[in-house]
């Protein structure tokens, strides 16, 4: 048996924990104001790493530049966007990892083939 995308209870659990993190990280950041050298937005661009080199390129090709002082709701939607691609990028990860464990530990778990002469 063929182990379904959509039911990996470890991709789940990695998507749920990095969203958690990523809001609470995120909300930190933008809800200090730094000192003599102002990084704000590097944080956000770490977190959500692989929807910036995907999505964000394509957002800043289309002129919608983020202004991490005051994102607005259009920041804020931006921001939550990114944190969705990239769970779903942190639950293909835990799919993965679930699926080789799968197959390492547990090769014929689920299966129901006739015995071979």
């Amino acid at each position: 048996m063929v182990m379904k995308i959509h039911r990996s209870w470890l991709g789940y659990a990695l998507g749920a924990a990095y969203v958690v993190a990523a809001v609470y990280f995120i909300n930190d950041e933008l809800r200090h104001v730094g000192g003599w050298i102002n990084l704000r937005g590097l944080g956000v661009a770490l977190i959500t790493l692989p929807s910036q080199l995907t999505f964000g390129l394509l957002f800043e090709g289309l002129g919608l530049r983020m202004n991490y002082s005051d994102p607005g709701v259009s920041g804020y939607a931006q921001i939550a966007f990114h944190i969705l691609v990239t769970a779903a990028v942190v639950y293909l990860i835990g799919y993965g990892i679930e699926r080789l464990a799968r197959r390492l530990f547990a090769p014929d778990a689920g299966e129901s083939r006739p015995p071979r002469p």
